[in-house]
């Protein structure tokens, strides 16, 4: 079984990367999935790199770096994870609050 995600545009782009970086913050604050596990999905230096080489805006591109930065926080002064994850949050809402959806319409993300 296979799933195909397709995203096309940079403002879609960008809101797709916020939409996961929601779901990721979400789900480690729900003990649903570990930091390693989101580490492995978007936290982590390729897919940062891959990211900023699409010239995505540099607040998205910030607030994945921020992520890749949770495990050290919760190693080295654990009482600001979940401030951390709350600033993340509240970031990525508000960068999807200012970026504009490029047609009247969602374009579906799954072919």
């Amino acid at each position: 079984m296979k799933l195909n995600v397709s995203v096309e545009g940079k403002n879609e782009i960008e809101r797709f990367i916020l939409f996961l970086n929601l779901a990721m913050t979400i789900a480690i604050k729900e003990g649903v999935i570990s930091i390693n596990d989101a580490e492995n999905y978007i936290y982590n230096p390729y897919s940062l790199k891959k990211l900023n080489e699409m010239g995505i805006n540099k607040k998205v591109s910030d607030l994945i770096h921020l992520g890749c930065e949770l495990e050290d926080i919760e190693s080295l002064i654990p009482h600001k994870l979940s401030k951390s994850i709350e600033e993340i949050n509240r970031q990525s809402i508000k960068l999807l609050q200012e970026i504009q959806v490029e047609s009247n319409h969602a374009k579906e993300w799954i072919d």
